[in-house]
């Protein structure tokens, strides 16, 4: 009975190697890394739900309402020490600083971009939904970096704002955010 035993263990467990890694083959491969557009989108595609990039914080705050909790920190840029005051919202986060909306993030299928990017879509929704604006991007990356087509920095600065839009490993859209550039 006890060679029975050992046997059947022995089997499994070279079983077990064997078969391994044909199991890890058959996973699907992490793209990784994150890919930029080949081009870009109108400034006017820069807002998530209605509050865009750049925008004046108190006015945004005040159409969004009451705020479910808000955090306090603080950095410095180009421009000296600044307050970062990042609110947060049922299906929005938006993070002010001098008073300007310096980023705007969702993970709610509630939220949307003016040409209809949310969470939940498939890669290729995604890529019908920009082709529709002209724009194209490599299948790969587990996040898009969309610049946009005119600068919405002052004259005579190059900052460059983000769209971004990150995957999930099975090829849902994850998060959507916005980040003002900063010198």
């Amino acid at each position: 009975m006890l060679s029975r035993v050992c046997q059947a263990t022995s089997v499994l467990v070279f079983g077990q190697f064997a078969v391994a890694p044909a199991i890890v083959a058959q996973r699907p491969v992490s793209r990784g890394g994150s890919t930029y557009a080949d081009s870009c989108l109108p400034v006017s595609e820069f807002q998530i739900g209605g509050v865009a990039l750049g925008a004046d914080g108190e006015k945004a705050l005040e159409d969004l309402g009451k705020w479910l909790r808000v955090k306090t920190g603080s950095g410095e840029d180009d421009g000296g020490r600044y307050e970062l005051k990042t609110y947060y919202f049922r299906d929005l986060e938006i993070d002010i600083v001098r008073g300007l909306v310096d980023r705007v993030a969702t993970h709610s299928p509630r939220t949307v971009t003016p040409s209809g990017l949310r969470p939940g879509l498939s890669r290729g929704a995604v890529g019908r939904l920009l082709a529709a604006k002209g724009m194209t991007f490599k299948q790969s990356g587990d996040t898009l970096e969309i610049p946009p087509c005119q600068s919405t920095a002052p004259e005579g600065l190059v900052f460059e704002d983000l769209l971004e839009v990150a995957f999930d490993p099975t090829g849902r859209v994850r998060a959507i955010w916005m980040a003002a550039s900063r010198p």
